[in-house]
This record gives C-alpha cells, structure tokens and sequence, in this order.
C-alpha cells in the first residue's frame, strides 16, 4: 500500500501541480482511506520528499540508460529523455518539489554526477567528466529542461544542448 500511495501521490503531483496537490487528491487515486497516508509515510513532507526521491530514480535511471549508446546516438537519446520529460510533467514536477521549503532532496548529488560524468565519458569515449565537469553538464540538463519548459524554441535549446557536449570534446 505505501508504494501504491507513493506511485499515487506522484500522479497526481505530475497532473495537478504542487499548488493543486493534496493528500485527499492522494487517496482519491490511490483507491485508499485517507487515515492510510499518515500511517504509511508519516507527513505530508515525508510523502512528497518520498516523490521527489522517485522522480530523481526515474529521471537517473533514464539518463544512464540513454547514455548506454555511444556517440550521437547516446546524446540523441539523452535530449529525448530531457524532452520528454518535460512534455509529460515529470520535470515541473521534481522542480517544483525541489523549490518547497521542508522537503529534502534525498538523492546522494556526488554520486548522481560521478555516473553521470563516467555514463558520458563511456558514451563519448572520453575519460569520465571530473566533478566539476559532471556538475556543469547536470546543471546546463537542467538549464536546457527549464528552457523547453518556458517555451523556448526547441530547436535552439537543442542547439545550446549540442555545443556543450561540443565543449567537452579535447
């Protein structure tokens, strides 16, 4: 039930929003009492800090699972996973949790580009991004998300996309 909760409460943060979510809506689409939501997670924070830390899997394991091509193809599928993303909310989402005072992003950063810089140094047949390189390429993903997001064109998001991996290469 705790998972069927969780796998609910983000449904409904991706269709709803953050402004609009509430543990009533939870229970509504989770087909449970609504009592059953503190039992399981506690708090309403400690249920949406559970969300963003799904959403943070999710978005990781697509990333690395993009990044298991080489070369174009690698970062042709990566970009998909950025676009897709943001057309199907996941991306409003996590950053709209990540901006909620009191819910902690629970995902160990370091770790997240330290696979992230070896998934693009194996992609590109590189040597692993070093942090700091792993942190500029996270941080401009993320640019290129909030970009597409705004409605900026897509083809210029992609654009600026391509000339930072361009950055990368010796």
């Amino acid at each position: 039930m705790k998972d069927k909760i969780t796998d609910a409460a983000t449904v409904v943060l991706i269709r709803d929003g953050l402004q609009r979510w509430s543990v009533d809506r939870v229970a509504a689409e989770a087909g449970c009492a609504k009592g059953l939501i503190p039992y399981h997670h506690g708090s309403k924070k400690s249920l949406l800090a559970e969300v963003a830390a799904t959403l943070q899997r999710q978005r990781q394991r697509r990333r690395l699972l993009a990044l298991q091509s080489s070369g174009a193809e690698a970062l042709d599928r990566l970009w998909q996973s950025l676009v897709d993303e943001v057309r199907s909310g996941e991306w409003a989402a996590l950053a709209a949790l990540s901006t909620e005072p009191g819910i902690p992003t629970p995902l160990d950063e370091t770790a997240e580009l330290s696979a992230l810089g070896l998934a693009v140094g194996t992609a590109l047949e590189l040597p692993q991004l070093p942090t700091d390189g792993a942190r500029l390429a996270g941080a401009a993903l993320t640019g290129f998300q909030a970009a597409l997001h705004a409605g900026a064109p897509e083809d210029a998001v992609r654009e600026a996309y391509h000339r930072l991996w361009l950055a990368f290469l010796p």
